[in-house]
């Protein structure tokens, strides 16, 4: 006798939660029929759905990803209850695989009764992608790595952060290129990489090392790669220094030729050059980054695929599988094969300094800003300036303009075969606030947006560094007339970084919030640039500008992880370019210069610390952060 399925599309939302849950854990409680009470549609579903690339599943294949995403359209398509038994069978029948918990997160993203509710953080649930074996096998990192030999191991625990990985691969679930492109989707794809390039950078300088350089087509491609790189994960090899990049790569039925990656990249430059893009028709179309983002990331909105190609995601197929380009040796490919893990690997950073020098030959172009085009009217800032919060874990420190960071060891439930306790360490920082003092001048009140921006402090020109600051902070106050204000603003309502982290357990434990509102953003523990031990100095950047005229709906919020991320469901908020006033050629002399100038805007000079041993937390030397103060630029 066939069991009777229960409907759960009338139980509460976080009974509904707890179902969305369980279909995620290795034990997998979720209550399902056996196939004999299973609806005529899962049972059609199932038997339909093309699940060939388990355990080979791969976002850079272009036919995976529609595969997957047609298939999270038929489920989301289900009723609530059907949806649901079918992710949990699948679970049952495939386990922790990659497709499956993406094509989880899809189908319920987009299904209407779930698309609100929150989902596990996807370290819990899929760890082997974001934990190294060492981590996963006996709880905790005990492994030093030999930067004498490897001078990229200094930055080994920035890269392998698991806030990063998630960052990045909730950025591609979001805004996947196999589906019709979201509101500036190009656009924000440069950005977003923009800044983690920055940030990594940022990293590199205050570990002694210089900023990242492009690596490929025509960016020393032919030459050996001399960073070598072992993520230690299940699934995935590693790769020897100094290895060279096959003239032809083979991936399943697919060719994939580093000549076609050339020519893709001269059409990009000839159409740059000629400031229009080229479609199938022979129509010319002037670029914008937005056209030029969406057709080299190679989405739906690219206005020529066949001349164009599909650079971004070749290139990343190409660096996974350099040492076995053509599979005959059945070599597991490198992490850049995958979202999650590619931001662990050096040549990710390299990879997308390529692709960002693309962008950069059209922001370069672009006709800079006078001094009138920044300029705000009645709105002046007197100053800005940090003000660390964290008293007790700074004694005796100076508390303006100094911030400081240092490594903790923070615990992990992961459920990976089994549910288990994990540590790592992590880069964190001691609470902070920005104090601004501002004034509007005029006879009407004003709705003011603050953009804040971090760089290191340089004696370069201002437009050679320009890329190098990072965003960390976009909001919005209302001015009086003739009002005088100091605003403070905490580091934990940037803009840029993910709203606190919401647990399996916390779920479990009925403390999610009413809605999700976004999985990707900037981790927070990564907010603030790693600094020295000797204190690396930065410069501190504010911006006002008018917010009546900027923001797409000025009188609505700008909650976290915006800038990065864009709001769901609605287009990005901000009608600036992204990285506004930095997104094109400067001819002011410096970040000192500009400030100068420009009455609503402010610059200071802030110092970042690295405490070596603040709160007992770094005791050994795999957990110390290895960084030297230098003030020079690659």
């Amino acid at each position: 006798m066939s069991c009777q399925c229960v409907s759960i599309t009338s139980e509460s939302r976080e009974k509904l939660n707890k179902e969305i849950i369980s279909i995620f854990l290795p034990d997998n409680q979720h209550q399902v029929c056996d196939s004999e009470g299973w609806s005529e549609e899962m049972q059609n579903t199932l038997q339909d759905l093309n699940f060939s690339h388990i355990p080979k599943f791969n976002v850079f294949n272009e036919t995976h990803m529609k595969e997957a995403h047609e298939t999270g359209r038929k489920i989301a398509k289900m009723s609530t209850t059907d949806m649901l038994n079918t992710l949990a069978e699948l679970r049952r029948r495939y386990g922790a695989d990659q497709l499956v918990e993406y094509l989880s997160r899809v189908s319920l993203h987009k299904h209407a009764s779930t698309s609100s509710l929150v989902l596990p953080p996807a370290h819990q649930t899929l760890p082997r992608l974001y934990f190294s074996r060492n981590v996963l096998n006996s709880g905790k990192e005990n492994v030093c790595s030999n930067s004498r030999l490897d001078p990229e191991q200094k930055l080994a625990w920035w890269r392998e952060d698991p806030g990063l990985a998630e960052h990045h691969y909730n950025w591609h679930v979001y805004y996947p290129y196999t589906e019709p492109p979201r509101d500036r989707q190009g656009e924000l794809f440069a950005y977003m990489h923009e800044q983690m390039l920055a940030r990594y950078d940022f990293e590199r300088l205050a570990a002694g090392l210089g900023r990242v350089r492009a690596f490929g087509p025509g960016y020393t491609w032919e030459k050996p790669l001399k960073e070598g790189y072992n993520p230690n994960m299940e699934g995935f090899s590693f790769r020897p220094a100094g290895m060279l990049i096959s003239e032809t790569v083979k991936m399943e039925s697919k060719l994939i030729l580093t000549d076609v990656l050339q020519r893709n990249k001269e059409r990009f430059f000839y159409s740059l050059a000629r400031g229009y893009l080229e479609c199938p028709n022979s129509a010319k179309v002037d670029i914008t980054m937005d056209k030029l983002g969406n057709t080299l990331e190679a989405n739906m909105g690219s206005l020529n695929k066949k001349l164009y190609g599909n650079l971004h995601n070749d290139g990343h197929n190409i660096l996974s599988t350099i040492n076995d380009p053509d599979g005959r040796y059945g070599v597991e490919p490198g992490p850049m094969i995958a979202t999650q893990a590619a931001p662990r690997d050096p040549v990710f950073y390299r990879w997308h300094k390529f692709i960002d020098a693309i962008f950069e030959a059209y922001r370069v172009n672009l006709e800079p800003y006078s001094v009138e085009d920044l300029r705000m009217k009645d709105i002046e800032i007197e100053l800005i300036e940090t003000v660390t919060q964290g008293v007790d874990a700074v004694k005796s420190q100076d508390l303006v303009n100094n911030l400081y960071t240092y490594m903790m060891n923070k615990k992990f439930t992961v459920y990976d075969k089994e549910k288990k306790v994990v540590q790592k360490p992590l880069l964190n920082h001691v609470p902070f606030s920005y104090q601004i003092k501002t004034r509007n001048t005029g006879s009407r009140s004003r709705l003011v947006v603050f953009r804040v921006f971090l760089a290191p402090e340089t004696e370069e020109m201002l437009d050679g560094w320009r890329n190098m600051f990072v965003e960390m902070d976009k909001f919005v106050v209302e001015l009086e007339p003739g009002e005088d204000r100091q605003i403070t603003r905490c580091d934990h309502q940037s803009s840029v970084i993910l709203p606190p982290e919401i647990t399996v357990e916390d779920i479990q434990a009925d403390k999610a919030p009413p809605q999700q509102l976004c999985g990707c953003g900037w981790p927070r523990n990564l907010l603030l640039p790693g600094g020295s031990s000797t204190g690396f100095r930065t410069s501190l950047f504010v911006l006002a500008t008018d917010w009546q005229q900027d923001g797409v709906e000025p009188h609505q919020s700008l909650p976290g992880s915006v800038s990065y991320c864009g709001k769901s469901g609605a287009p990005y908020p901000d009608k600036k370019p992204m990285g506004f006033p930095f997104d094109r050629a400067m001819t002011f002399t410096d970040v000192w210069d500009l400030a100068n100038k420009l009455p609503n805007s402010s610059a200071t000079s802030v110092t970042i610390t690295f405490l070596e041993n603040y709160n007992g937390e770094v005791n050994g030397q795999c957990l110390k952060k290895e960084a030297s103060f230098v003030f020079v630029s690659d």
